[in-house]
């Protein structure tokens, strides 16, 4: 019986492929570890688009990190604000993605940002 990605290859090394995820030969990721993200990454990304995890962290110890987009410090992946610049990732109500740094309310719940 034979697996499904048994016979892929890496499409940048030729590497046999043992998971969907990335190329254990060259470190480049297909698709975002993480459980509830997978998203499809593009070829040569440092972190995912949709849930921002940085990959080399991952990747090398298992960390979950994500850069923060104002002040580029590192974060963990879990924490809904950044410990330096206090930008929000996520609404500390209601869990909704915070796309931008000038707003001052959720767009979703209401609930205050500042």
């Amino acid at each position: 019986m034979s697996s499904k990605i048994g016979n892929k290859k890496c499409s940048q090394c030729g590497a046999l492929l043992t998971g969907g995820y990335w190329c254990k030969e060259c470190k480049a990721v297909f698709k975002c570890p993480i459980p509830g993200c997978e998203a499809p990454v593009k070829p040569g990304a440092q972190e995912c688009g949709r849930c921002g995890l940085f990959f080399e962290d991952y990747l090398s110890q298992r960390k979950m990190y994500r850069r923060c987009p104002k002040c580029k410090k590192k974060q963990g992946l879990s924490e809904h604000q950044c410990r330096f610049c206090r930008h929000w990732f996520n609404c500390p109500t209601c869990g909704d993605k915070v796309s931008t740094n000038t707003v001052l309310t959720c767009p979703r719940c209401g609930t205050s940002l500042r």
